[in-house]
C-alpha cells in the first residue's frame, strides 16, 4: 500500500516537474559573440543553440540544414527510389528492399530537414521583429538566473516556472519554505 503512494506522489512530481518545463516562457541562449544572455520564447528560438553541451553546433544553422536537405539528402532519396524501382527487374531482387530502404531513411531525413528549415526561417522572423540575436549557445537556468538577478527585465520573473532548471532558485525556494514551516 505505502509502494502505491509512492509511486503516485513520484509520478506526480515528474508530472509537474515535466508540464513546468513545457509550459517554461522563455529559453535562454547566447549569441554568436558575446556573454549577454537573451531571454527567447519558443517561437523565436527557432532551431536554435545546440541542445547538447553548450558548444558550437553548425548543424544548428538555417543555411546548413537547407545545404544538407537539397544538396545530400532529397538527391540521395530520389537516387536509392529510382535505383530500387530498377532493381526490381533485376535478377538480385533483394537489392530493391535495400535501395528502397535506405531511399525511405533519407527520405526521413528530407523531412527532418524541411521541419529544420521551416522553424528556423518561423524563429528569425519573430526574432527580427524583436532585434534579438540567433541563439548559438544555450545558456543553463542557473546562469541565465544570475544574470537576470543582476541585470533585471520585466518580463523575466524569478520563479521555478521560468528557470525549471534551477538548482539555485530550487534550494532558494527550499531554504525560505523551511524557513516559514519553522516560524
Amino acid at each position: 500500500m505505502t509502494a502505491d503512494k509512492l509511486d503516485a506522489v513520484g509520478e506526480k512530481k515528474i508530472d509537474e516537474h515535466l508540464q513546468r518545463v513545457l509550459s517554461r516562457p522563455y529559453y535562454y541562449g547566447y549569441p554568436a559573440r558575446g556573454k549577454i544572455v537573451y531571454a527567447y520564447t519558443k517561437e523565436e528560438w527557432g532551431i536554435g543553440a545546440s541542445s547538447g553541451g553548450g558548444d558550437h553546433n553548425l548543424i544548428r544553422s538555417f543555411y546548413f540544414s537547407l545545404l544538407i536537405t537539397v544538396l545530400v539528402a532529397f538527391p540521395a532519396s530520389l537516387i536509392c527510389l529510382i535505383l530500387g524501382v530498377l532493381a526490381l527487374f533485376s535478377p538480385v531482387p533483394v537489392m530493391a528492399l535495400v535501395f528502397l530502404f535506405f531511399g525511405a531513411v533519407f527520405g526521413l531525413a528530407v523531412m527532418q530537414g524541411y521541419f529544420n528549415v521551416t522553424e528556423e526561417w518561423r524563429g528569425r522572423k519573430a526574432r527580427k521583429l524583436k532585434g534579438l540575436p540567433k541563439p548559438w549557445w544555450e545558456a543553463a537556468d542557473d546562469h541565465a538566473y544570475e544574470w537576470f538577478l543582476e541585470h533585471s527585465d520585466p518580463r523575466i520573473q524569478m520563479t521555478l516556472e521560468y528557470f525549471p532548471y534551477s538548482v539555485k532558485l530550487r534550494k532558494e525556494a527550499g531554504s525560505s519554505s523551511q524557513a516559514i514551516g519553522e516560524g
